[in-house]
């Protein structure tokens, strides 16, 4: 092997001897990786796990690292003919923003994951929003700013961050004659030589306080942040590895630069900076690497469930179940899972007919899991909204004679969709909006958008988010009714439905059979019959009030409802969705817990 006897040693000449040819390939090949991965990235961008990484910061994050990883890795070849000045900047600037991205990168697991549990909990919860309140312009921009997500609060402190650096950098840099090419404070020096003395100065040491900044203080605060978060899709190992990986590169990086005499000898070979090179690829290796592994697996998990999947063109609507309701998270995964078990077996656990069957009997533990775990709860809202909504057309009374939908009742299941709309799909007022093909979302905007327009109209709020349909509210109000009220009212109402549905059982008679839902003739003649008693509508119920304004419309309706609106408006949108759930969610459900519930029901009795 032809080495350089004197390695890097500031002389006239570059180092392309085997070990600088070596240093070169490797990163010849390490770009061509990186790149390659980061352009299958940008293509795959719409893939549900590569989607929630916040894609711009990972990229521009490892191509500021990658920048400084070049010069690093190029630096014995180059044998000190790189201006000291352009690594000043390098490493002032590009490495600690780098650096500084990358952990804001990290950020977004923890911001995810905490958005993901308000979610869960939102919808959870039956209580209405309260309204809007006067605010000075002082308590406006602080409920703006905590209604920040962490990321972008990251984002906020970075950027000042990062400002006052560059401003120290700029000043450093002005009044240091070193960094400029004056080196006569240290004698008369060839220029290589004063190039290496320029990179032992002190002027040096802010930009290392940053590196040190980032990564042994905000660094393990991050890790301390994340340290319950249990996901899917391997983020937090990601995190962790990356963090840990760039612990140790910033002191050996200053002990191999001021302790000449004791890291001389692997200085000449392996130079000061090239401490920092390990830790760098490792962040770059996870950020890119991690997704890619994920959607292999998710490619091969696909394949190995392929018997059970059913075509996405036939998702919506094939399967009746009795409607449990039970949007709080009162059944565990364990019951769901014993459920499931009583009425699949074996490969049919993974089918669309036990999706189905989740969906419509117990859906609070696949809620659960697909917000805590998986980051995709908007994707179980979405559906479980559509099943309710879905069970809301079919129950509205019609005209006896022609079948159709009361005007006033078409109105309010309108508002219900535009809820639905703003709440899941649409892109600038959905938190989480689901992912659908573009055509799918573009035929609903035509639909909802100027139905949106103008209730933004009407009510003079923003609309982030806040459906409120005038009508419904005004009519509420009059009769002193509050919002939970009446969800409470349509809860005991569909209950009561339920008391007189038939009641289909199996040869077994099995007590897991599903209840029917009643049918056209019984539902008009009785549960949308606004004088039929109930169990609950006595003087001494707190909830015998007039009916919900789906049977009787409280207020004229305010908003024009659409000829192209019917019960399949959201049907597109929802196999896409139940699709996405089929193959990626509900198959992670299925393979976590099933792991538990079979090490639970295998231990021996007592």
């Amino acid at each position: 092997m032809q080495l350089n006897p004197k390695g890097r040693d500031w002389g006239a000449i570059v180092n392309f001897d085997d070990l600088g040819k070596l240093y070169t390939v490797l990163i010849v090949i390490w770009t061509a990786w990186l790149f390659t991965g980061i352009a299958w990235l940008i293509w795959n961008r719409r893939l549900p796990f590569v989607r929630i990484r916040h894609l711009p910061v990972a990229i521009i994050s490892t191509l500021f690292l990658h920048i400084y990883l070049v010069k690093i890795m190029m630096a014995y070849t180059t044998n000190g003919h790189f201006l000291c000045s352009a690594e000043f900047w390098i490493m002032s600037v590009y490495l600690p923003l780098g650096i500084a991205l990358f952990q804001a990168n990290c950020t977004q697991l923890r911001s995810i994951a905490e958005r993901q549990e308000r979610l869960l909990a939102r919808h959870a919860s039956t209580d209405s929003q309260s309204p809007p309140r006067s605010l000075s312009l002082v308590g406006r921009m602080w409920t703006q700013w905590k209604d920040l997500s962490q990321a972008h609060k990251s984002y906020v402190f970075i950027g000042v961050g990062m400002l006052v650096q560059v401003i120290m950098t700029a000043a450093i840099y002005a009044t240091s004659p070193e960094l400029q090419g004056d080196w006569s404070s240290y004698g008369d020096l060839p220029y290589n030589r004063g190039q290496g003395k320029c990179r032992r100065s002190a002027t040096w040491v802010p930009s290392a306080f940053w590196q040190l900044f980032w990564t042994w203080v905000y660094g393990p605060y991050e890790l301390y942040r994340i340290r319950h978060v249990r996901d899917t899709h391997h983020w937090r190992l990601q995190t962790i590895l990356c963090i840990v990986a760039g612990l140790p590169g910033t002191p050996l990086w200053l002990g191999a630069l001021f302790a000449n005499i004791t890291f001389r000898p692997v200085n000449r070979w392996f130079v000061p900076p090239m401490w920092l090179a390990p830790g760098i690829i490792v962040m770059q290796a996870c950020t890119i690497g991690f997704p890619i592994y994920e959607t292999f697996e998710y490619s091969k998990a696909k394949r190995q469930h392929a018997d059970s999947l059913q075509s996405a063109s036939t998702m919506v609507g094939s399967v009746d179940y009795e409607e449990k309701k039970d949007f709080r998270v009162e059944h565990s995964a364990e019951t769901l899972l014993t459920a499931i078990h009583s009425q699949f077996t074996g490969r049919t656990l993974y089918s669309k007919a036990a999706l189905d069957f989740a969906l419509h009997q117990m859906s609070a533990p696949l809620l659960h899991f697909a917000a805590i775990k998986d980051f995709s709860g908007e994707n179980i809202v979405f559906l479980t909204s559509v099943i309710r909504w879905r069970a809301a057309w079919a129950q509205v009374p019609r005209d006896g004679a022609t079948g159709a939908i009361a005007p006033a009742a078409r109105s309010h299941l309108f508002s219900l969709a535009l809820q639905i709309f703003t709440e899941s799909v649409h892109e600038k007022t959905a938190e989480f909006p689901v992912n659908i093909e573009g055509y799918i979302r573009k035929d609903l905007l035509a639909i909802f958008e100027p139905a949106l327009a103008e209730e933004k109209r009407l009510s003079g709020e923003s609309g982030r988010a806040r459906r409120a349909h005038a009508a419904f509210e005004h009519g509420a109000q009059q009769n002193g009714i509050s919002l939970r009220q009446m969800r409470a009212h349509s809860q005991l109402r569909w209950d009561a439905s339920k008391q007189a549905a038939t009641t289909t059982r199996g040869t077994n008679g099995s007590s897991t059979d599903l209840i029917a839902p009643p049918s056209p003739d019984q539902r008009s003649a009785s549960h949308f019959d606004s004088t039929a008693s109930t169990p609950y509508a006595n003087e001494q119920d707190p909830f015998s009030f007039p009916p919900h304004p789906a049977v009787a419309p409280l207020g004229e309706p305010e908003l024009d409802v659409p000829v192209e609106f019917d019960e399949r408006v959201f049907d597109a949108a929802e196999g896409s969705v139940k699709y996405l759930v089929l193959t990626n969610t509900w198959r992670k459900f299925i393979g976590v817990e099933k792991k538990q519930y079979d090490s639970v029901n295998s231990r021996p009795a007592v």
